[in-house]
């Protein structure tokens, strides 16, 4: 009945995704039902011919019968769980959770493969006699492995069954017919073979059967690799190319091989579950899994596989995952349920080094594959020696043949979508003679077998190799292949290899153990090349490879054997021995090194250290854990009845014994202890139980290594057994030590119970425990979290996602908000559509109460995220803008800022070439700034600070640096941004990925003229005199006043002069919104940039008593705050404390509490610091009316959210309506997806009040919680208190706008260098678009209703980088129509004097010329309210620079009450470069006149290929 229910479950999922493609409004679940009521409601409709599923799904269609397509079945679950897999669309899901039976539905996501020697260094092959693990009885195959991975290649040699016995009788499972598989493909060696990929074409993956096999068998290689390595036949006389020579064979070479094929090449949840619950009833002992995410670890009860994991151990199977391969970061282990044996990867004693010997006479050595003759004193090239921009990387199309070859050519990093193979493949095409292949993060030495001859060089001897090469005019090379060497120092933790602390459970240690994973021969398809390129017709039987997915299989192997002699024992026991006996101490005597940065090995790493098999088959005691044991430690995770349920069907509810366990008391064969940062005399104490199964009669005493900052007492301290079997416990007390400074970082120690006497089966365990400090670092949520592109209800074909929020599980109740754990987020290598998100139905079942709220887990294959403005801009590596020469480095941005931190690695200068000669700057030396602070990259630094201090007085260097250093951090993320290299970033592990300027090959000149107390504008001006002298093409000003007449304002001068230069220049329209007329430096010649929203937000959730719920915004990352008091204003402190200002909060109110605090009069992130110091415990930040629904994400010092004025006003009606008002915040990391651009309420306003006929600001940009470089000396809060320090910050403001379109400037004066600054700030203005990421107008989050934004907000709209490189038509201004334009502005001979040579004087025409007929590329109209006669006509010029002999025809949208004429309405160009021009005759309507203004479109249209657009603005005065 079990089989069969689960049958039906699968049936119904399966039909839903037949269909999917026919409904874009679905999505594909993994359905929970609760057997006994869904039993019980159909069972009426249920017979042999229509299973119970089968009837759901009827029902669901029944409920709506306009629905366009019925449910789609892809799988049915029993085994696992009761439940199915359905494609479902949103009224469907809300449909189905309305059954009675319901339980949850998790949107399905895709994993990503985790991608001899070994048996040797792990001891095997010398312990063949008696007693060994590779010895007679122990090889008995009747264990069965099950090997969920890409497939398998049934014909390969370690996969015959010569020699073996029968199939075992217990085998239930079969071998599955598909493309190229046939069930004769199965013997007694691999017993079955079977495939899953309705998932993954539900998800929208395709398979491409001339690459691929719609069957079991392998297309990858990846599957058949991982089987050999658990499983393979002994296989004698195997290399690859002649090096590794030597035997292959499986850990348990014996056992018998179920392959699982759930690869495509993504591995979609649904298919892997669906494979693992297969595995579980066909009979296997062992599961393998080498794949899962890409980051880090989801809470259990949202992770399916750690679901699946949890049946397969109740089945008595043993599950190994690999820990995943995006090391050396902390935080990125996944896999990491603790009944999983979650495995690292490190390295084994055997090596392919190769020497490299550099003209200067220095020799590196490196690692190679290739075996033929050394390449002898050949030339090197690199980046700009080798190619155009993108040479250094080896990107597809950037090498020059002419300059590359018969060379060696050195190949970094920095393509994510390229393999190192892949780079040498390009050099090859390209005609190199040998590639180089850089390092950039640690020493690992994992090559790949190459198409030509290769070494890979570790981080070092990059680093100096590069040096090298940049130090001398013709570097040379010498390259020796020195084939295959044993004995080298090992095991090393590789780099690569995913580290701790575990998120989902900080109270067990992951990864489990380390084994070998690096450089791994095995089995490999016949059909598959080594390197897998498609050029590579080389054919091997074995291949070598890298990575986590290596080390898994090692592990699962090595469990059959200790599964063969002992068995008896469960999976955690098998798990304990491999644990207790693991060693820590190299071949040489050493401890284990990480190959990061060759220090110390810890635990985060490793584990409790190296596989030991021979060591794991006695352990003499062991650590056992049932399933009973498991479900107490989820009840003391505080996993509430729902989330346990999908671990054990029909569980009611935690018995108080299990409610009050600590989740540290699971017995696990490991410790990991979390003291409070500031703990003093703090004691956590918890019990082990150890069973014996060494020798009967035997006395273990035990010996402790108690970690830095902490005492350690075990009770008792003697373990005196008298049989086998037996079972002891013992107490661990850590307590933490008084200290007048807290612990910084984990510390580690290790625990030994050791027997009596070392003579007979003497067994040692050995627990690694760790001895954590509780903040935001360990607790902190280092994951995205996505969002869909349309939260908001829309008709869009995403629609559906509203649904899901809709139908969250309704029985969420407070409890499971408060314990409910932060997402894992998965950054996919190759995305799917951008950005795509699922959602843990779980999750959001807390916020489904708040309108338009997702919260996404990861579902889909996503790109590798950037700061995300560049990404969110449409711009990408290798593709328009971001191609090879529009990115050479010959563009100069001057910053006018606050300086810059030259050690920053957004500035360093690898791989860059020499200055361009055209600079004429230089670097002035100053406060803890020399001349060697400057290179390559960041060319120039000034300080000028002279009329600063004649205002204010001398800097205070112990607040200020007197030099270009930056003390304050504005200018170094303002000139990150701009133009700062692309580097791996994130801020409290929040908004990770590449964090790249717009323009990041660009050289930077910093120009520091603002200080503690402000900019003097006599230094800004002398400033900009000094960078016109130098040679900058671009400049960036992030500062500015109030508006004033041009001729009063420096800005203005100095940015007329440089536009004189051809120098383009940017500011930001001001911080001022949304109050209008507020926009500053708005002089005609400079781009004024307002600011909007990026689709990334940063969520902190606030839950009120009364369960209303509310999405805020913080980058706090710590736990979440369960409900706790609130409080507000004068019922803590006195009339002050509504703003929380320091000295109005009493202690006695505050301590223990959650406050509230208005904004205004102090900074956001003060009121935090007051809160915090008065003893509060959170703090709700909440706008007033005038700051509209803006959200600001500051890394608050306290747990923290920022909400807008709805909520503000709702919380405050809360707290008057009940005498304990209480709130609960919970913080849910990076979210993506978002509507946007949204226009900032902060952002200064139009209408320009200088000059009516100027519509201002020009454009808008990203400028809202914009992710960029920062100085390590300032705290991300900027407060002195704050002793955080972080490499990247986020901030808000037209500051962080205005550098975006800056870089933008540059890139487009790369494509077109001919360009006058006025033909590049035509080319943004007139492709900027008005309409959002849903194909909605952009909207003001200044108005608390959704509210349209204006031109006076947003000028021309959001900057489309890709498009103004190709405009189609510019305005084009010169500096003389500039001075035009200011004569009809009636300036005096001495105002004129400012912006003209001696001797100009104004034209006469200019008396009869308007300042509207200026040649702006858009239309400000002012209108006269009482005038009879309201027409006002205005001229334009166009010049084409697109397609020659093309038509545009005028297409207008004219302004509320006014009528508007164009004369012509059709232009002809026949050449680029040609201009024309038109008129525009504006007129009011009678009796109508809009309040405020009224705004309109004109644009020039040419099929669909260009759209010239000019934002039209009228207003009455």
């Amino acid at each position: 009945m079990k089989i069969f229910n689960a049958a039906i479950m699968l049936l119904l999922l399966a039909l839903m995704a037949a269909i999917s493609t026919a409904s874009t409004d679905k999505q594909t679940y993994i359905v929970r039902m609760d057997k006994t009521k869904i039993t019980n409601t159909f069972s009426s409709l249920v017979s042999i011919t229509k299973p119970w599923h089968q009837a759901v799904l009827e029902s669901l269609a029944d409920d709506d019968e306009l629905e366009a397509t019925p449910p789609e079945l892809l799988y049915s679950y029993e085994t696992t769980l009761f439940g199915f897999a359905a494609k479902l669309s949103s009224e469907q899901l809300e449909s189905l959770k309305n059954m009675n039976g319901f339980m949850s539905a998790v949107p399905d996501k895709m994993l990503s493969l985790h991608t001899t020697r070994s048996p040797f260094f792990l001891g095997l092959t010398g312990k063949k006699g008696k007693n060994g693990p590779w010895s007679g009885s122990n090889l008995h195959s009747d264990v069965i492995i099950g090997v969920v991975d890409s497939g398998i290649w049934p014909e390969h040699v370690s996969f015959r069954d010569h020699g073996l016995s029968p199939v075992p009788e217990r085998w239930r499972g079969t071998c599955e017919k598909g493309t190229k598989f046939s069930p004769s493909n199965c013997n007694k060696k691999l017993i079955g073979g079977r495939y899953f990929y309705g998932g993954y074409l539900a998800a929208g993956g395709k398979i491409n059967e001339t690459n691929e096999y719609v069957s079991t068998r392998d297309a990858s290689g990846h599957g058949t690799h991982t089987a050999s390595t658990a499983g393979g036949n002994f296989v004698e006389q195997v290399n690859l190319f002649g090096v590794a020579n030597g035997s292959a064979a499986g850990m348990r070479y014996t056992a018998r091989i179920a392959a699982y094929k759930v690869c495509w090449p993504g591995c979609s949840t649904i298919d892997i579950l669906t494979a693992m619950m297969k595995a579980i009833e066909d009979g296997v002992d062992v599961l393998t899994l080498s794949l899962g995410s890409t980051s880090e670890a989801v809470p259990y009860w949202q992770d399916y596989l750690a679901i699946a994991s949890y049946f397969a151990f109740k089945s008595g199977i043993f599950v190994a995952f690999s820990a995943g391969n995006s090391g050396p970061w902390a935080y990125t282990a996944v896999n990491t349920a603790p009944w999983i044996m979650t495995v690292a990867a490190s390295t084994i004693d055997r090596s392919f080094p190769a020497i490299i010997r550099l003209g200067n006479g220095e020799t590196f050595e490196g690692s190679s594959f290739y075996t033929g003759k050394a390449l002898k004193g050949l030339p090197i090239v690199y980046g700009k020696t080798a190619g155009v921009t993108g040479a250094e990387h080896c990107i597809p199309g950037t090498l020059n043949p002419k300059l590359v070859k018969g060379k060696l050519v050195i190949c970094e990093p920095g393509d994510e979508y390229m393999t190192q193979s892949e780079r040498g493949e390009q050099v090859k095409l390209a005609g190199g003679a040998g590639v180089l292949v850089m390092s950039t993060v640690g020493e690992d030495l994992a090559n790949e077998p190459h198409v030509l001859p290769d070494i890979l060089l570790g981080t070092s001897t990059s680093k100096a190799v590069i040096k090298y090469v940049n130090s001398t005019k013709a570097p040379t090379g010498t390259i020796v292949f020195k084939g295959t060497t044993y004995g080298n120092r090992a095991p090393k933790l590789a780099a690569f290899s995913s580290r701790g602390p575990n998120l989902a459970g900080p109270d067990v240690i992951k990864p489990d153990v380390t084994a070998p994973g690096v450089d791994i021969l095995a089995a490999w398809p016949a059909e598959r090349s080594p390197s897998t390129l498609e050029s590579d017709k080389r054919r091997v039987s074995f291949n070598i490879m890298s990575g986590t997915s290596m080390s898994c299989p090692h592990v699962s192997g090595i469990a059959a054997l200790i599964k063969s002699k002992h068995k008896d024992w469960s999976p955690a026991a098998i798990k304990s021995a491999l644990m207790t006996t693991a060693y820590t101490i190299d071949n040489k005597g050493k401890p284990i090194s990480d190959l990061k940065s060759h220090a110390l090995a810890t635990p985060f790493g490793i584990g409790s250290g190296h596989v030991d098999p021979i060591k794991a088959s006695d352990p003499g005691l062991i650590y056992d854990i049932t399933a009973d044991d498991y479900i107490s430690y989820l009840c003391g995770l505080k996993y509430n009845e729902s989330q346990i349920a999908l671990f054990e069907e029909g569980f009611i509810e935690c018995k108080k014994e299990q409610l009050a366990m600590q989740p540290g008391d699971l017995n696990y064969p490991s410790f990991a202890v979390n003291f409070n940062r500031k703990a003093r005399n703090v004691t956590v104490t918890y019990k082990r139980t150890v069973t014996n199964v060494g020798i009967p009669k035997s006395t273990y005493r035990v010996s402790v290594e108690a970690p830095k900052g902490a005492y350690v007492i075990v009770r008792p301290k003697v373990l005196s057994f008298k049989k086998l079997n037996q079972k002891l416990s013992y107490k661990v007390s850590f307590i933490g030590l008084s200290r007048k400074k807290p612990v910084v970082n984990s510390a580690f120690g290790s625990l030994m119970w050791v027997s009596a006497t070392m003579m007979c089966k003497t067994a040692m365990l050995m627990f690694i425990f760790i001895v954590t400090p509780s903040n935001a670092s360990m607790n902190r949520q280092t994951y995205i979290v996505h969002m869909d592109r349309t939260k908001m209800t829309t008709t869009t074909s995403d629609r559906w996602y509203e649904s899901v929020i809709e139908s969250v599980n309704e029985l969420l109740d407070q409890e499971d908000i408060e314990s409910e754990k932060p997402e894992l987020v998965h950054v996919y290598k190759t995305a799917i559509s951008g950005f795509a998100a699922k959602l843990s139905t779980k999750q959001v079942e807390s916020l489904k109460r708040l309108d338009g709220f997702i919260s996404a887990t990861p579902d889909e294959m996503l790109a590798l995220h950037t700061t995300h403005s560049p990404q969110f801009l449409g711009l990408e590596t290798g593709k328009g803008l971001w191609s090879g020469s529009n990115l050479e480095s010959d563009v100069i941005i001057g910053i006018v800022d606050s300086g810059i931190w030259p050690e920053h690695v957004s500035f360093n200068d690898i791989g860059m070439s020499p200055v361009p000669s055209k600079w004429k700057g230089e670097c002035e030396e100053g406060t803890k700034f020399s001349k060697s602070n400057c290179n390559k990259k960041l060319i120039g630094a000034r300080a000028f600070f002279e009329g600063y201090e004649a205002a204010v007085g001398k800097i205070n260097e112990t607040e200020d640096y007197r030099s270009a250093r930056d003390a304050e951090g504005h200018g170094t993320h303002t000139a990150s941004t701009a133009a700062g290299n692309l580097a791996h970033a994130s801020i409290f592990g929040l908004a990770k990925g590449l964090a790249g300027g717009v323009r990041y090959t660009s050289r930077i000149a910093a120009y520091k003229t603002c200080w503690s107390q402000g900019c003097a504008s006599s230094d800004i001006l002398a400033a900009i005199d000094q960078a016109i002298a130098d040679g900058v093409d671009v400049l960036s000003l992030s500062l500015g006043g109030s508006a004033k007449p041009y001729h009063s304002d420096p800005i203005a001068i100095g940015a007329f002069q440089a536009i004189k230069n051809g120098i383009f220049v940017s500011c930001s329209a001001g911080n001022s919104g949304p109050s209008s007329s507020t926009v500053s430096n708005t002089a005609p010649w400079i781009m004024t940039v307002g600011a909007s929203y990026l689709d990334r937000s940063f969520e902190a959730i606030v839950e009120l008593g009364d369960r209303q719920i509310f999405e805020g915004s913080s980058l706090y990352v710590g736990k979440a705050l369960k409900q706790l008091p609130l409080f507000y204003g004068n019922t803590i402190g006195d009339l002050r404390a509504a703003f929380c200002i320091d000295g109005s909060l009493k202690k006695n109110l505050v301590k223990g509490k959650i406050v509230i605090c208005q904004r205004g009069i102090t900074s956001r992130t003060e009121k935090g610091e007051v809160v915090k110091s008065a003893g509060g415990t959170g703090m709700l930040l909440i706008n007033s009316v005038n700051e509209g629904e803006e959200l600001f994400a500051d890394a608050h010092v306290l747990p923290a959210s920022a909400l807008g004025a709805i909520a503000g006003k709702a919380i405050k009606a809360y707290l008057n309506s009940t005498n304990k008002p209480t709130a609960s915040i919970t913080f849910k990391g990076t979210v993506y997806g978002k509507p946007a651009p949204l226009m900032a309420a902060f952002s200064s306003r139009g209408p320009n009040h200088v000059g009516l006929d100027l519509l201002k600001p020009d454009v808008t940009a990203p400028g809202m919680n914009i992710l960029a470089a920062w100085p390590p000396s300032t705290s991300p809060t900027q407060l002195k208190s704050d002793k955080r320090t972080v490499l990247f910050n986020i901030a808000s403001g037209t500051s962080m706008s205005c550098p975006h379109v800056s870089g933008l400037a540059a890139l487009l004066k790369s494509v077109h260098k001919d360009w006058s600054p006025a033909a590049i700030k035509s080319a943004l203005m007139t492709t900027a678009y008005v309409h959002d990421n849903s194909n909605r107008h952009i909207l003001d989050v200044a108005f608390s209703t959704p509210t349209n934004a204006t031109p006076f907000a947003f000028g021309s709209g959001h900057v489309d980088p890709e498009k103004a490189s190709d405009p189609g038509l510019i305005y084009d201004i010169t500096p003389q129509d500039y001075q035009n334009y200011l004569c009809t502005l009636n300036y005096s001979a001495s105002d004129m004097a400012l912006f003209a040579e001696d001797g100009f004087k104004c034209p006469k025409a200019s008396s009869t010329m308007e300042p509207g007929d200026l040649n702006y590329p858009t239309f400000a109209v002012n209108l006269k309210q009482n005038s009879k006669s309201n027409i006002v006509t205005l001229k334009r010029t166009v010049t084409h620079v697109g397609i020659p002999n093309v038509t545009y025809t005028v297409q207008m949208n004219e302004p509320d009450g006014v009528s508007v004429m164009v004369e012509p309405q059709v232009l002809r160009f026949k050449k680029p470069g040609e201009k024309l021009s038109y008129k525009v005759t504006f007129m009011q309507k009678k009796g109508f006149m809009v309040q405020g203004g009224s705004f309109g479109v004109l644009e020039w249209v040419y099929l669909n290929m260009y759209h010239v657009r000019s934002s039209i603005a009228v207003t009455w005065t």
